[in-house]
């Protein structure tokens, strides 16, 4: 613990001051140089006379900001702030949300926000990866439940773990996702393989997919285990996680175990700039109409109480 803060405070003085997180989300964004986003022109004029500086292109003379097409799009914490967050989740520990809002001083909503648009910035990159070479997967349960039925626990969640691994089975590259319980007859069943393995398995390697069992002779120990771990992470960081989120939180235990914790910091900084951001309606399922109701309706119940 002590040494994570020492790191945190030292990073904290690294990025002090905003000219020093723009000059560095400015390279992450381009690490070659500024390209216009409209006519790709390389000659942009700065304009400063905001927090955040503007690009005009010399061509085509549209504006660009910094943030746009970024996760922080449209967002109104300081950049600061953004490259806190970026650290205290690129940590192996990770970070939930009420200690990410004590540590960078900004409020639980803003946390909670953050906190998500980062795991977006994960999940998009690791997607565009395919498990590829000698691809093993495994059916496994995360939050096992020790139970006498065959039903499986309502906190039990299946999932299905695949892995890029070396000849001596050690895992490169994980991917874990979250299964539907509807098409499970009990617990014992398996989830089908088929559309994990089409959508995460290079074509190339497909054919020659090495499928197992969470239990029997043939049982990938080190797949299922991922998934006790992958459990108390879980619970030791977030106290549980519902399975309305748990993928977007899965997402991110494989981004950390995918990207070295020396460079993961550098990786997850240019995969936020390089990644269009989420909404909060979006998060929530809720649309723009309906909280527009629901603002309407607070607003009718004020007038009445009055």
């Amino acid at each position: 613990m002590k040494l994570a803060t020492e790191a945190f405070n030292a990073f904290c003085a690294r990025y002090d001051k905003e000219e020093d997180c723009i000059d560095a989300l400015f390279h992450a964004k381009w690490p070659d140089g500024f390209r216009c986003p409209h006519c790709h022109c390389p000659q942009a004029y700065v304009i400063s006379t905001r927090k955040l500086p503007l690009y005009e292109c010399r061509s085509c003379k549209a504006q660009t900001s910094l943030i746009a097409g970024t996760i922080m799009e449209g967002s109104r914490t300081p950049l600061r702030r953004w490259f806190q967050a970026i650290h205290l989740h690129a940590r192996p520990r990770s970070v939930n949300a009420l200690e990410l809002s004590n540590l960078i001083k900004v409020t639980y909503k803003t946390a909670w926000l953050i906190c998500h648009k980062i795991r977006h910035a994960m999940s998009q990159a690791d997607s565009e990866v395919l498990l590829t070479g000698v691809v093993r997967i495994s059916d496994a349960i995360c939050y096992k439940r020790l139970t006498s039925t065959f039903e499986l626990h309502k906190q039990e969640q299946p999932v299905l773990i695949g892995t890029s691994d070396d000849l001596e089975g050690n895992i490169g590259f994980i991917k874990i996702k979250h299964q539907s319980k509807l098409t499970l007859r009990d617990k014992y069943d398996c989830p089908d393989p088929r559309p994990f393995v089409a959508k995460h398995v290079n074509p190339e390697s497909a054919e020659n997919v090495i499928l197992t069992r969470r239990y029997g002779k043939t049982m990938n120990k080190t797949l299922v285990w991922e998934s006790f771990y992958l459990s108390s992470w879980l619970g030791r960081v977030f106290r549980g996680i519902g399975p309305k989120h748990l993928q977007v939180y899965m997402d991110q235990y494989c981004y950390q175990s995918n990207h070295h914790s020396n460079t993961r910091f550098a990786s997850l900084l240019l995969d936020s700039a390089r990644f269009l951001t989420i909404t909060y309606p979006a998060l929530t399922g809720r649309s723009n109409t309906q909280r527009s109701l629901q603002r309407s309706r607070v607003t009718r119940r004020s007038k009445q109480a009055v």
